[in-house]
Parts: structure tokens; sequence; C-alpha cells
């Protein structure tokens, strides 16, 4: 275990590059002061957006489960996912680590390192990824880590969940039930090499951070949500705070051939649709779009596409497909939230979707 101060300047290395450590670089990338004094010192009107999450251990991962750089990874991506989620662009995050006494260095180096790769992987161009400050302490419970990423809005302003209007379209970046089919399998201690996308999924998580980014600027949508806590689930959130109703297209969902192949050794018809509807951790993004405004914005999607040199489809993930899959519509509040089958019926499941502290 390191030494609480060998762990910050283990933490300060590990970030440090050149252009970070060029004192005439100062504030050019919203932070004047970072690592080493008592607070940050932010570039005024540099950060605009701010996300806090907490990992913790047996209840977000387990070390049986997955290494210590896809811990380090999935805990700075969830932040990252919120940031995206606001149409915003991540710029800092602060670190928070408790850990227990005697936890190894090998493993601690493991975390940052995944931290590290996260950061760099999701950075902005030129605009880089960093932890500006934080705070280490030991402690008798579970691992906890906490980061708090800090992100700029576009000049239009963020995108709000009160943002959708009747008669908006939506949409999502990519299939959703990946990460909790992984997260089953490993309950289940089932076969894990034939289904290596299901168990990524769960275990370093991509959030759609690019997308998010390119669709805020483009000024076209109007609410978006990630998926963190299902698709329903958060679509209700946007119907909630926007006040209106959604209804979902269910054989427009995308869908992950794995997580078919997977379901359909089941024999519960309506597993698939679970996963699909109430999967949470996919961290896809789920937004409304004017039907005025759809064609413009695939067509920005597609030139970020063929730049970027993607393939696009439901089965592109992880990366970065630049791939928006029209599956509703937002109704009448009076509607509520419904799935609709192919036949235009109303599609029934039971409660869907992941709540901290439900009984």
């Amino acid at each position: 275990m390191y030494r609480e101060f060998k762990l910050i300047e283990r933490i300060e290395a590990l970030f440090s590059d050149a252009d970070s450590l060029d004192p005439a670089a100062a504030g050019k990338h919203g932070v004047r002061v970072g690592i080493g004094d008592d607070c940050a010192v932010l570039e005024p009107g540099a950060f605009d957006l701010i996300s806090t999450d907490t990992l913790v251990e047996g209840v977000h991962f387990r070390r049986d489960w997955s290494s210590a750089e896809d811990i380090g990874f999935k805990a700075i991506a969830v932040s990252l996912s919120d940031v995206a989620a606001m149409g915003g662009r991540a710029g800092a995050f602060l670190l928070n680590l408790s850990f227990p006494p005697d936890l190894e260095k090998p493993f601690i180096d493991g975390l940052l390192l995944g931290l590290k790769q996260a950061c760099d992987l999701f950075r902005p161009e030129k605009f880089y990824i960093n932890p500006i400050g934080g705070d280490v302490t030991s402690t008798s419970g579970p691992m906890m880590i906490t980061t708090t990423a800090l992100g700029s809005s576009t000049p239009g302003g963020a995108l709000l969940r009160s943002q959708a209007q009747i008669g908006d379209r939506v949409f999502i970046t990519g299939p959703t039930g990946l990460s909790h089919a992984g997260l089953d399998i490993l309950l289940d201690g089932g076969e894990e090499v034939a289904y290596p996308a299901l168990l990524r999924a769960h275990r370093r998580p991509y959030p759609r951070v690019l997308e998010g980014a390119v669709i805020g600027a483009s000024g076209l949508a109007g609410a978006m949500v990630d998926t963190s806590d299902g698709l329903i689930q958060d679509l209700g959130h946007i119907c909630s705070a926007s006040n209106v109703g959604a209804r979902i297209f269910l054989d427009r969902l995308p869908r992950h051939p794995e997580l078919i192949a997977y379901c359909e050794q089941f024999s519960d018809e309506k597993k698939l649709f679970r996963y699909l509807l109430g999967g949470g951790e996919d961290f896809q993004l789920c937004f409304s779009v004017p039907e005025r405004h759809i064609d413009e914005l695939q067509r920005i999607m597609q030139h970020e596409r063929s730049r970027d040199g993607a393939d696009g489809g439901a089965d592109c993930s992880p990366g970065t497909n630049w791939e928006l899959f029209e599956i509703g519509e937002i109704i009448d509040p009076v509607e509520g939230v419904s799935v609709v089958d192919a036949q235009g019926e109303k599609f029934q499941l039971d409660s869907v979707g992941y709540e901290h502290f439900a009984p």
C-alpha cells in the first residue's frame, strides 16, 4: 500500500505530460493550478458542468470479476457519460479514493492506469482530461472511488431533460442491455468466453462521449439523458422533467447479436426485452429531436462517421460508431411512457430499470 503523499505523487506523475508541465501552458486547458495546493484554481468560465459518481466495492464492482484497470476505467467513464448527456465536453476531474490499508501497490497502479486509459481515450481533441485534486483516505469498509467530472457546455447551453416537446422523435446511440446481461453471467458463474462483448460492457463500459459532444454542438437535439439506469427508467426522467409522454417501438430497438444469442438459451421470451428496456449501465445516449432537424443531424453524424472511418451498426461496440437509431416519439403526457410491438399493440413488461434504495 502507498503512503498518502506517495499515492498523490503517483497520481500526479501518471497524468503529467510535457504540455501540462510547461509553465507557459498554465490555464490553457481551463485549469490554472491543479494537484498540489489546498484547492484547484480554474480559469473563470472554463467549466459550467459538474457531475459526481461513486463506485462501491460489492455494489458496482468486485475484484474477483474485474481487473484493476477495468475498475479504474469504469470509475471515470460513468462521470464522463454524465457530461456527454448534457451535450458537453469534459476537461478535468476530482478523484476521491478510499482504500483498505492492505490494498497492494500493483492493484492501485492498475486502477490508476485504467483511469488514465479512459481519460486518454475520451479526451476531446487538443483538450486534456486530468485530475486536478481530490482526497485519499484509508477505510475499514469497502473500497470506494468517487470521481467528479468538470465539463463545458456548448454556446447554445446544456441539453436538459426538460427540453423535449410533443412531436419530437426519440433516438438512441446504440444497443442496450449488454452490461446487465454481463452482470448476470458473472452472478450465475456462466461461461465468459462465449459472450465477450457482454462482459466487456459491464466491466469497461464505453460512454458515448464524442457523440454527446457533437450532438450538443449541433444545437439540433432537445432533451438528452444517458442510459445509466435503463432505457425506460431514464426516458421516464425526460418525460417527467418535460411534462410529456413517450412511445417506444419495440421492433426498432437496436440489438447486439451477442445479447440475442445469450437470451435464446432461456425459455423466457421476454428476457431479451427486459434487458433492452431495463438494463442499466450501458451509457448510451437517449435524446429527442424535432422532426425538422432529423435529416441535418443524421448528415452531421454521417460526416463524423466518414471522417472517423467507423462502419456503424448496432454491433459496433465498444467504439464510436456515430450511429443514431430512431426508436420512438414524444407524445401527450397523459399516455405516460409506453412500448408498442410491431402490430401496434402495447407491450406489457414488469417494472424495469435500476433504482438505489428500492425495496
